[in-house]
């Protein structure tokens, strides 16, 4: 119940269910990928209209948490990434696998060392308040604020951007329908 809670009440970031619902009527299949728990990422994906989320689960026993952690499989996978085992960066070569998307088409959003490999992999990588350097380092376009913006990057008009040499947004609308 205090996962549940945490999720319902925490604040969204600015732009973030405008930015989902825009993504998805342009035909994008839109998921939360997170390494944190699979309670509080359902419910945050229900919070901004997200299509999926990927995310651990933990085992509760009489509604207390019992501290065991199930990794989702989706964060594993055979030809994966090469420097982790466990990996969010699976979750995209899983989806593919799945979908047949192509990694250019894919717009990865992310802030945190963790997102890294998925940065540095997608097409289209955004650094959303990037809270290192390495992860603005690692996207493509590099975002504060507002969520909103990303739209300019999907359409490819980065405008006022600062460009570089991951939410989640896969596929196009070639691909919306396969993960149904």
């Amino acid at each position: 119940a205090v996962f549940e809670e945490t999720a319902r009440q925490a604040p969204l970031t600015r732009g973030a269910a405008d930015t989902v619902i825009a993504r998805r009527k342009n035909g994008y299949r839109v998921g939360v990928v997170t390494d944190s728990y699979f309670v509080a990422s359902e419910i945050v994906c229900r919070r901004v209209f997200a299509d999926f989320s990927v995310a651990n689960v933990m085992k509760f026993v009489s509604g207390f948490a019992t501290g065991e952690l199930v990794i989702t499989p989706a964060m594993q996978h055979p030809a994966g990434c090469p420097r982790h085992s466990v990996c969010k960066l699976n979750v995209l070569y899983n989806l593919r696998d799945k979908t047949h998307c192509s990694l250019a088409e894919v717009i990865a959003v992310g802030d945190g060392d963790n997102d890294i490999c998925l940065l540095e992999t997608a097409g289209k990588s955004i650094a959303f308040q990037g809270k290192s350097p390495a992860v603005r380092r690692a996207a493509r376009y590099r975002l504060s604020g507002n969520l909103r913006r990303v739209a300019d990057i999907a359409l490819g008009k980065p405008t006022g951007l600062r460009r570089f040499f991951p939410f989640l947004f896969f596929g196009t609308r070639e691909t919306k329908n396969s993960l149904q």
